[in-house]
């Protein structure tokens, strides 16, 4: 028996589907048949384009009751859809398998492909038992319409805004903000439009009460970092909330919080020796504190004398001249801390010292005390009758001398008053320097100023009028004296 193969090329165009056959045989002496077809569609411009090519392999010879292999190849020449491939079994073939698996309808086997894209291969193991002798003729067909694709990204435009600031500030400055809008998104935001409500506490250069910022399109990814400066008007925690808006993408807010402090420092100094004798210490108090809302570093206080004036002491201060000074370092908000310091003069006179307070932060206070350093003067009131002893009827010569034995310190105000005893009378015309006769008691004016060891005398006559001891009497005062200083001088009339 002469063997031989012979293909066979089929093609169906049915209803806009293209489908082609591939045929095989298997007999004769040829080691392997193989068949191929191809499915076309008319392409714009009159070309023709093959839409899917199919070949098809099978043994050339077996013997009956064996069980072959033959493959079944499809490649797509474009971009098709609805790939179908049909395969008929000839009569003495039975189907074993295949790979993939086929849908079996009787002697056809059906596989469907589905989408193809261009240069993509599917190839089909079919596994079938020769059950008679004679030839195998075995056909396929590939159906397939062309697939047209195109591609459009759908973006989503996504706002994010982010807001920073200063922790804290202090009052009256400046507060600036740095506020960043984001198009998180894939496509552009439309008409971005950025506002800053201004918080009660916060004010805006220009008086607005909501700053705005139209910032038009922003591209997928981009950013846009807008400054916002306000001042900063009352003290405590104060947050700024910035908004985000746009036409497509969306809404974002962001808050930044800042806390508005007062820094301040306070110096206080007071003595209970307002007056005091020379070479004597005043004592001082200082207080200094800090009333703000936040710590002081680098205190440092100093305390200075007046030139006439020394430190007698400062305890925990370092002393230099007429200066004494404490360096406190920190000084936390609300802290207070009391220093101390006496002040010696050996000179009279009202003389204030100064104590002052600095700190790292740029603020400083100052506080004055003074003392009045009262000199010690040393009075001598004389009185002295001449002559004594004198008869009825004679007269004898009273002078009276006010010394100021102090060195330093003159004596204000010197008021001298004599009186009389019932024994002896004021002689007419008798009394110096204006004194004015009262009955028995004489009163000079005030004598403004007695300088240091100088001295101040006034004169009068008396007559014996009856006999008796006559005791005359003096009387000074002075502006620091009220309480009058006295002197009796005793006479012997006969």
């Amino acid at each position: 028996m002469k063997l031989k193969t012979t293909p066979y090329l089929c093609a169906a165009l049915v209803a806009g589907l293209l489908a082609m056959t591939a045929c095989s045989t298997s007999s004769g002496r040829h080691p392997e048949a193989i068949g191929a077809a191809t499915a076309s569609a008319a392409a714009v411009g009159g070309t023709t384009s093959y839409l899917v090519t199919l070949v098809k392999k099978a043994p050339a010879l077996v013997s009956v009751g064996d069980t072959f292999t033959y493959e079944l190849t499809a490649t797509a020449q474009m971009d098709v859809a609805d790939t179908f491939i049909v395969d008929t079994l000839p009569p003495g073939a039975t189907y074993v398998g295949s790979e993939p698996a086929a849908v079996q309808d009787g002697n056809k086997l059906t596989w469907q492909l589905n989408n193809l894209a261009r240069g993509e291969t599917k190839a089909i193991q079919v596994t079938v038992k020769a059950d008679r002798e004679g030839e195998l003729a075995n056909c396929a067909t590939v159906s397939a319409i062309p697939r047209v694709c195109v591609s459009t990204m759908v973006g989503k435009a996504q706002l994010a805004l982010q807001k920073t600031g200063p922790e804290m500030v202090p009052l009256g400055q400046n507060v600036i903000y740095t506020v960043t809008v984001l198009n998180t998104g894939s496509t552009v935001a439309r008409n971005v439009v950025v506002t800053d409500p201004v918080p009660e506490g916060f004010s805006s250069t220009n008086g607005e009460n909501e700053l705005r910022f139209e910032l038009g399109d922003l591209a997928a990814g981009a950013s846009k970092t807008l400054p916002i400066t306000l001042r900063a008007d009352k003290r405590g925690r104060i947050c700024n909330k910035a908004l985000a808006d746009s036409s497509n993408a969306g809404k974002a807010e962001a808050e930044a919080c800042t806390t508005v402090v007062q820094a301040g420092v306070k110096i206080e100094k007071k003595t209970e020796n307002a007056e005091l004798f020379i070479n004597r210490a005043a004592s001082y108090e200082i207080v200094v504190s800090n009333p703000g809302d936040v710590d002081l570093t680098g205190v440092v206080v100093t305390d200075t004398a007046a030139p006439e004036t020394v430190i007698a002491t400062a305890e925990g201060a370092t002393v230099n001249g007429q200066t004494a000074t404490w360096n406190l370092d920190t000084l936390r908000a609300g802290e207070k801390k009391n220093l101390a310091v006496k002040i010696l003069s050996k000179v009279p006179g009202s003389f204030c010292d100064t104590a002052s307070v600095t700190c790292a932060q740029g603020l400083q206070d100052s506080a004055q005390a003074c003392t009045v350093w009262k000199g010690v003067t040393g009075l001598l009131l004389e009185m002295v009758d001449d002559p004594d002893p004198i008869q009825v009827g004679e007269v004898s010569q009273y002078t009276v001398r006010v010394t100021n034995q102090g060195s330093t310190i003159p004596i204000s105000e010197l008021n001298i008053v004599a009186t009389l005893p019932a024994e002896l009378e004021v002689v007419p015309g008798t009394v110096s320097d204006g004194g004015v006769v009262n009955g028995q008691t004489i009163t000079w004016p005030t004598i403004p100023t007695v300088g240091p060891k100088a001295s101040v005398v006034r004169i009068y006559t008396a007559k014996a009028v009856k006999a008796g001891d006559a005791r005359s009497k003096v009387a000074i005062t002075t502006a620091v004296r009220k309480e009058p200083i006295e002197k009796t001088e005793s006479t012997t009339v006969y």
